[in-house]
């Protein structure tokens, strides 16, 4: 899958990374900028050319310099609290695929 998110503090967001996993609950961000857990991000999430918004909360994060972004994992998991209709049919429909 091949899919960006900008997040961050306010709405719209600001930051930007690729997802790297999707589930029904929630992303996970490989991201340099990260937040601290427990933190509400404003999420715009990008599918196939489609836009789809949600909010979540950091459910975990690892910071790592700059340089190791490419080799060690990093970033966020957020989870959802708020996400259009439409991704979750899209998850859906993408995993009955596979």
């Amino acid at each position: 899958m091949r899919a960006s998110v900008r997040y961050g503090l306010t709405n719209p967001p600001e930051q930007f990374a690729f997802i790297t996993d999707l589930s029904e609950t929630g992303i996970c961000i490989k991201a340099h900028q990260v937040f601290g857990v427990g933190t509400k991000l404003y999420l715009k999430i990008t599918i196939d050319d489609v836009d789809y918004m949600a909010e979540g909360v950091v459910a975990w994060a690892k910071k790592v310099p700059h340089g190791m972004v490419h080799i060690t994992k990093c970033g966020m998991g957020v989870e959802f609290s708020r996400v259009d209709e439409g991704l979750t049919k899209h998850y859906h429909m993408r995993k009955a695929r596979h």
